[in-house]
C-alpha cells in the first residue's frame, strides 16, 4: 500500500526537471498564435486597407446626415419635434419623459455632445437593422447557416470589445465611422439571434394553414412569420439600441466625440463631475429609447394612426384639426428658419495677403485621453493656422492608436510623442518608414517612483530596494494582502512594461504587486490616502498636475533604484541615461518631441520647420497643468492658456512663423 508513494518520492526527487517537463509540457511549445493574427491583420491592411476604405463611405454620408440634422436644429424644436415623435410612437407619459431627460443633458451642458452620441447610435442602429435582420431571416430559413453562423455570433459577443479596436482603426481609421463599425460589430449579434429566435417561434400550424391556402414560401415568410415575430425582433433592435449606447465611452478611445467623450475625459482630468454628466446623459437617452422600442414592440399597442398627434388632431373635431395644422406651420416656419439663418459665409481668418504656405490645407493631430497634454498641442496648431493650415479639433485617442493613424496618414502629427517611452508604439505605428520625429518640445522629463515624505523620513527609505523587506512593504499594504500597492500605469504604455521589469529584477515580487488600469483613475484613490494621513507609494512623472498636488521635496521624495536596468523594448541605456536629482530614478530621462506623418512633412516643409522650432518648457507646462486642477479645465480654457503663453513668448513665437515661412519660400524657389 506505501509502495507506490514511495516510488513516486524518488521519481520526483531524481527527475524533477522532467516531471516538470511531463506536468507542464505547454513550457516546451506555445502556438504562435499572436503572430499569426498580427501577420493576417497587417497583410490585410497593406494589401486591401482601399477596400475597406470605400465601406466607410454609405457610413460616413448615413452619420454625416443625421449628424448635421441634428445639429442644425435648434434644441427647443429639436425638443418639440422628439416630443411629437415620442408621443406617436409610444405614449404621452414617454414623450414628457423624453422632453424632461433631453432638457436636463441640456442644461447639463452636453447638448451638443448628446446630438453627435444619438446620432451616432442611429447610425449604428440602422446598420444594424438591414444586416441583422436580412441575417436572421437566412438563419432562420436554412440550418447550414444558422449553424456556421452560431459560433461567430458566439465570438462577437463574447470577445473584449477593446480587441478589435485596433484592427477596426488600422482597416477604417480612427473618428466616428470607425465608431459605428466596432459599435455594429458589438450590438448586431443579439438582433440576429432574436430574429433568428422570432421566426423560428411562429407556430408550425400558422406556417401550414398559410401554404394550405396557396401561399408562396415568400408570402409565408413576409405575410405570416415576420409580422409574427415582430416583437422579438423588436426586442432585438432595443437590445442593440442599449448595446451602442454602452460602447459610446469604449469608442471614445479611437477618437469618437460624444458623451463618451466626455466620460473619457473626466477620467482623465480626475474630474468625476464632468464624467458623472456624460453618464448621466447616457442612461437618459438610454431610457427614452428603450422605452420608445419597448413601446413599439408591445402587441397590445394600437394602431399607431389612432393615438398621438395624429389621432389627436386627425381624429378628433375640426377645432383640433385647425390647432393641429397651425401648430405644425408654426413648428416648420421656425426650422426651416433657424437652418437657413445658420448659412452664413465663412469668412477665411488667414486672408492677409500674405503668402501663406499652408493655405486651404487641413492638418489633422491627436493627443491622449489626458488632458494636459492639449496645451502643447494647441500651441502648435495656433503656429499652423499662422502658416494658413486649417487645424480641426485635435483627437483625444490612446497612444498605440494614435502612432498606428499617423503612420496610416488618417492624422498627420502628435506634439505628445515621448522620445525613448513611446519607442515601442514608433515601432508598431510604421517605425522610420511612415514616421519621423521632429525638434524637440520639451527636454528633460523625469519618471520615477514616490512615496510620502512623512514615512520616508520615519522609516529612513529611500530606495525601492528597501521594500524587499516585508515589514517596509508592509506599511504600504491597501488591499490587506501583505504586499505593498504600488499604483503604476494603463497596460500597454511603457512604463507598464518598465515597472513589471522593476518588479521582477529588484527581486520584489514578492512584496509589491503593481496596481494597472487607468492611471487617472488610480491615482485618485492615492491622493485620497495620503489626505487621510496613510502611506502611498506610485509611478508618477513630469510633466503632470501630481507635482502640483503632492509636491516632491514637501509632500512626497522620489525613491532611486539598485541600478539601470529596462526592458529591451524601450532601448539600451546606462545609468547616466536614468540618473537626475542626485539619484537613479530607472527610467530614461525623456524628450517629448513631435512625430509626424513622413509624407506629409515632405509635403509640408513649412509645418516640419515649425515642429522643429516649437519649445516649451517643463516648467511653463507645469504652471499649465495647476491651472488645471484649479478648475480652469474647459477646452476653452486650454486655448487661451496657449494663446497666453504666446502672448508671453510673442518674439518667439513670431520668429518661428517667420522662419517657417522663408523655408517654405525656398523650397519652392528650388
Amino acid at each position: 500500500m506505501f509502495i507506490l508513494p514511495n516510488i513516486s518520492f524518488q521519481f520526483i526527487a531524481t527527475n524533477q526537471g522532467g516531471l516538470e517537463t511531463i506536468l507542464n509540457p505547454f513550457e516546451l511549445y506555445t502556438l504562435p498564435l499572436e503572430d499569426w493574427i498580427t501577420s493576417g491583420v497587417n497583410f490585410i491592411v497593406d494589401n486591401y486597407r482601399p477596400f475597406f476604405q470605400a465601406i466607410r463611405l454609405p457610413i460616413s454620408f448615413t452619420l454625416e446626415s443625421i449628424q448635421s440634422l441634428f445639429l442644425a436644429i435648434p434644441p427647443l424644436i429639436f425638443l418639440i419635434l422628439l416630443g411629437l415623435v415620442a408621443w406617436q410612437i409610444a405614449s404621452g407619459k414617454i414623450a414628457i419623459y423624453s422632453l424632461i431627460a433631453l432638457s436636463l443633458i441640456g442644461f447639463f451642458g452636453a447638448w451638443e455632445q448628446a446630438m453627435v452620441s444619438l446620432s451616432l447610435v442611429i447610425t449604428a442602429v440602422v446598420f444594424c437593422m438591414v444586416v441583422g435582420i436580412t441575417i436572421g431571416i437566412l438563419s432562420a430559413s436554412n440550418e447550414r447557416v444558422e449553424k456556421w453562423l452560431r459560433p461567430l455570433l458566439d465570438a462577437m459577443q463574447t470577445l473584449p470589445s477593446f480587441v478589435y479596436l485596433v484592427p477596426v482603426v488600422m482597416l477604417f481609421g480612427i473618428g466616428e465611422v470607425s465608431g459605428v463599425i466596432a459599435t455594429f460589430i458589438f450590438a448586431v449579434p443579439p438582433l440576429i439571434r432574436l430574429t433568428n429566435l422570432g421566426i423560428r417561434q411562429v407556430s408550425e400550424e400558422v406556417v401550414e394553414a398559410a401554404t394550405a391556402f396557396g401561399s408562396t414560401p415568400r408570402q409565408v415568410l413576409w405575410e405570416v412569420q415576420i409580422p409574427l415575430a415582430m416583437p422579438t425582433i423588436l426586442a432585438g433592435v432595443n437590445q442593440a439600441i442599449l448595446l451602442a449606447l454602452s460602447m459610446s465611452v469604449v469608442t471614445s478611445m479611437i477618437g469618437v466625440k460624444g458623451l463618451g467623450g466626455m466620460v473619457l475625459q473626466g477620467l482623465g482630468q480626475v474630474n468625476v463631475g464632468l464624467a458623472s454628466v456624460g453618464g448621466l446623459s447616457i442612461v437618459l437617452i438610454a431610457v427614452m429609447l428603450d422605452r420608445m422600442t419597448n413601446v413599439v414592440g408591445s402587441s397590445n399597442q394600437v394602431s399607431w394612426k389612432e393615438q398621438g398627434p395624429i389621432g389627436f388632431f386627425v381624429f378628433g373635431s375640426n377645432v383640433k384639426k385647425i390647432i393641429g395644422v397651425f401648430g405644425v406651420s408654426i413648428i416648420l416656419i421656425l426650422l426651416v428658419g433657424s437652418i437657413l439663418g445658420q448659412q452664413v459665409p465663412i469668412v477665411s481668418t488667414t486672408s492677409t495677403g500674405e503668402s501663406l504656405p499652408g493655405k486651404g490645407l487641413v492638418v489633422k493631430s491627436a493627443h491622449s485621453s489626458l488632458l494636459e497634454e492639449r496645451f502643447q498641442t494647441e500651441v502648435i496648431n495656433i503656429g499652423l493656422r499662422k502658416l494658413g493650415y486649417k487645424t480641426p479639433e485635435p483627437k483625444q485617442i490612446e497612444y498605440t492608436t494614435m502612432h498606428l493613424a499617423i503612420g496610416q496618414g488618417d492624422l498627420d502629427y502628435t506634439g505628445v510623442h515621448w522620445e525613448k517611452g513611446h519607442t515601442s508604439f514608433f515601432e508598431k505605428g510604421g517605425g522610420e518608414e511612415k514616421l519621423q520625429k521632429v525638434g524637440v518640445i520639451t527636454p528633460n522629463l523625469l519618471q520615477g517612483y514616490q512615496i510620502d515624505k512623512k514615512t520616508a523620513n520615519q522609516y529612513n527609505i529611500t530606495s525601492i530596494a528597501q521594500l524587499k523587506d516585508p515589514k517596509i512593504a508592509k506599511l504600504f499594504d491597501s488591499d490587506g494582502d501583505g504586499k505593498a500597492n504600488l499604483t503604476g500605469c494603463n497596460s500597454g504604455w511603457g512604463c507598464q512594461l518598465a515597472i513589471d521589469h522593476h518588479l521582477k529584477v529588484y527581486g520584489l515580487e514578492d512584496t509589491v504587486e503593481h496596481d494597472q488600469g487607468s492611471y487617472s483613475a488610480l491615482i485618485v484613490d492615492t491622493i485620497a490616502r495620503y489626505k487621510q494621513g496613510k502611506p502611498v507609494f506610485y509611478y508618477t512623472w513630469t510633466p503632470y498636475w501630481m507635482s502640483a498636488v503632492l509636491k516632491p521635496g514637501k509632500d512626497v521624495t522620489w525613491l532611486s533604484v539598485p541600478f539601470t536596468s529596462l526592458p529591451k523594448q524601450l532601448g539600451e541605456f546606462t545609468e547616466k541615461d536614468t540618473s537626475a536629482l542626485g539619484i537613479n530614478l530607472g527610467f530614461a530621462i525623456d524628450n517629448i518631441r513631435i512625430v509626424a506623418n513622413k509624407e506629409f512633412l515632405a509635403d509640408n516643409p513649412a509645418a516640419k520647420r515649425l515642429f522643429q522650432l516649437v519649445q516649451i518648457p517643463v516648467d511653463d507646462i507645469n504652471t499649465q497643468n495647476e491651472l488645471l486642477k484649479e478648475g480652469e479645465n474647459s477646452l476653452a480654457d486650454i486655448r487661451r492658456h496657449a494663446e497666453e503663453w504666446i502672448q508671453n513668448h510673442q518674439e518667439k513665437f513670431d520668429g518661428w512663423i517667420e522662419e517657417a515661412r522663408i523655408t517654405s519660400n525656398n523650397v519652392s524657389q528650388e
